[in-house]
């Protein structure tokens, strides 16, 4: 795999991406051995996976904040409220979920 261009590395992926196509239909269509299509075909996931990670990991970190952990002070003096919502954490979609 180390005389295979990066274009044709990624040419590789995204016909197998775009096609579905088999590993032996790919070492037809490219005029290379298993092992090699192989070995190509997951370099190129593997770096979509860290660069994705990458992008996304940094993303959460920096716009994703989880609610604290104490019960608002609104709802532990609400005697209707705190029995429904004492172990609520969050809501999703304006529905509370118990986290215990």
């Amino acid at each position: 795999t180390k005389w295979v261009s990066a274009d044709e590395k990624l040419a590789t992926f995204l016909y197998f991406a775009r096609t579905g196509a088999s590993s032996r239909m790919l070492q037809e269509r490219f005029q290379r051995s298993a092992d090699t299509i192989n070995k190509r075909v997951i370099h190129i996931i593997w770096k979509f996976y860290t660069i994705l990670h990458m992008l996304v990991g940094s993303f959460y970190q920096k716009h994703v904040h989880l609610p604290p952990d104490e019960t608002p002070i609104e709802i532990k003096q609400n005697s209707k409220l705190y029995p429904y919502f004492r172990n609520a954490r969050g809501a999703i979609d304006g529905s509370h979920f118990h986290a215990w």
